[in-house]
């Protein structure tokens, strides 16, 4: 029996270990989409920011931005947790493309001229997932705060 499992185990690799570019622009997204979709209302001002961001930050021309919205948001309603979308950052990016990531979240989330309670909540377990600290979580709101300005 003992055997029998060892080899299953073996033979089995794990999705999470051959994650492709095309997942992290897919978990990226999906995060940015997820925050919009906090506050219970799809604001077009937090869609263009998702927009601007992913098209800059993955070099995406505009239908391939708008393809990648969709497939974040049909991966989002279908996810369980953020967890899918939150480990491949950590093996992908630095602690600042992190925090960067962070704070594209506080633009989507500040797009629409508020900050719903849930948007900001996300935001945080999103930052305590991929291990921004929480001062760090903070600078990124003030940046992108400054940035609307």
């Amino acid at each position: 029996m003992l055997k029998t499992l060892k080899r299953m185990l073996r033979n089995s690799t794990p999705a999470s270990s051959k994650r492709p570019e095309h997942d992290i622009t897919l978990a990226v997204t999906t995060l940015m989409v997820q925050v919009m979709q906090q506050d219970d209302c799809l604001d077009e001002r937090e869609h263009r920011a998702i927009m601007q961001s992913i098209q800059d930050r993955f070099s995406l021309s505009e239908k391939e931005a708008e393809k990648h919205i969709k497939l974040a948001t049909q991966a989002g309603n279908k996810a369980n947790d953020l967890h899918q979308f939150t480990a491949p950052l950590i093996k992908a990016y630095s602690t600042q493309e992190r925090i960067d990531i962070i704070q594209q979240l506080w633009l989507v989330a500040m797009a629409d001229g508020s900050i719903d309670p849930y948007e900001e909540t996300l935001i945080r377990k999103v930052a305590e997932l991929i291990g921004v600290h929480h001062h760090q979580f903070i600078d990124a709101k003030i940046q992108a705060k400054a940035s609307l300005q």
